[in-house]
């Protein structure tokens, strides 16, 4: 018989963490059932139409918020949920408050974030049995303060298939949509408009290239609060700039963008993984990224990838990949060989072993 569990995530945009939820949610498994408590009218509800039947929805209110906890009551006794998968803080706070009401069911928690941990209490509470961290760097930040065998590393996977379409037509759609040559380079980065997201670097890295070469064009895909401001920096401070810096917003066409770019550009500063690091070594796109804390969890440095390490260094590895046509094939396959490690299905088969110890443990 199924066990059923309920993830819970109070996220209203669409990041890397909404994304491992929803391969969970699709996760075919012969043991386990998977249902979704979310904010009402959120990315990841319109992205999974097809799961609407298992998907129940509340009102995001800040702090502990009593109503969603008794939802979420409701919710576990209708559906006979055996364990509870938490997402982000709000989700805690909310499953923490439906537990000393009586809820009496196991958690686990899934830290998907680099940041400070400043409640720690949170995760110490005595229902939650296991926390996943993203990464070692995450795992790092717990040590100080939770027991060495409540912590799991899985790392993010990705669908590797999804990413993988070598057709010419594929490969220059978005050149084709831009109205320039395939001539011209694309060098492209996706993240969210976030301080934490370094954008200003990507732009310093554009700005030094495009002062001795006029054969690429500059991509940044993505939303958020910096997205004005930026624009506004390139049209004021480097106004040489505008054509050379196109800004595409948020996308759904992800794969076709990443197949259609020459060289994967990542320059943020804190990442709790960095999957999109994976999805672009999984569409055979050069990497080149910032030295983020865990950024060498993920790219092995002139082997699969690249990491640099000011402004100068990344504008000549770029120079280099452009110019050698031996290092960008190697590169390029050998990164892909190693993100077939990230297979969803690894990520899927793990976490349904910590379910099944953490239900049967209880």
């Amino acid at each position: 018989m199924k066990k059923n569990v309920l993830h819970i995530i109070s996220s209203t945009n669409w990041r890397g963490g909404e994304q491992q939820v929803q391969y969970l949610l699709n996760n075919i498994s012969d043991k386990y059932e998977a249902y979704l408590l979310c904010v009402k009218d959120t990315a990841i509800i319109h992205k999974n139409q097809h799961l609407i039947h298992k998907i129940f929805t509340y009102k995001k209110r800040f702090g502990f918020d009593i109503f969603a906890a008794i939802e979420l009551k409701k919710i576990c006794k209708k559906n006979k949920i055996d364990i509870i998968h938490l997402h982000d803080s709000h989700a805690i706070n909310t499953y923490i408050l439906a537990d000393l009401l009586g809820l009496d069911i196991p958690a686990i928690i899934h830290r998907h974030v680099n940041f400070p941990i400043y409640t720690k209490w949170k995760y110490q509470y005595k229902k939650i049995q296991k926390i996943i961290c993203v990464s070692n760097e995450v795992k790092r930040n717990f040590i100080p303060f939770i027991d060495d065998k409540k912590l799991e590393v899985i790392y993010p996977g990705i669908d590797v298939n999804k990413f993988q379409n070598s057709e010419l037509s594929i490969q220059n759609s978005l050149k084709q949509e831009l109205n320039i040559s395939n001539e011209t380079k694309l060098i492209g980065i996706i993240s969210a408009l976030e301080p934490e997201k370094n954008i200003e670097e990507f732009i310093k890295i554009a700005e030094k290239i495009s002062s001795t070469r006029n054969d690429i064009k500059f991509v940044i895909i993505g939303d958020g609060s910096l997205k004005s401001n930026l624009i506004s920096q390139i049209s004021s401070e480097i106004s040489e700039l505008k054509s050379n810096i196109i800004f595409l917003g948020f996308r759904d066409d992800i794969p076709q963008i990443l197949s259609s770019l020459d060289i994967f550009l990542f320059t943020s500063k804190n990442e709790g993984f960095g999957q999109v690091l994976l999805e672009a070594m999984a569409a055979k796109v050069p990497v080149i990224t910032s030295n983020f804390a865990t950024a060498k969890e993920i790219i092995e440095d002139k082997k699969t990838g690249f990491i640099y390490k000011d402004i100068n260094d990344a504008v000549s590895i770029i120079n280099k990949i452009l110019t050698t046509y031996d290092l960008r094939n190697t590169t390029i396959t050998n990164a892909f060989n190693f993100v077939q490690l990230f297979d969803i299905k690894k990520m899927n088969e793990k976490i349904n072993d910590l379910y099944q110890t953490v239900i049967y443990n209880s």
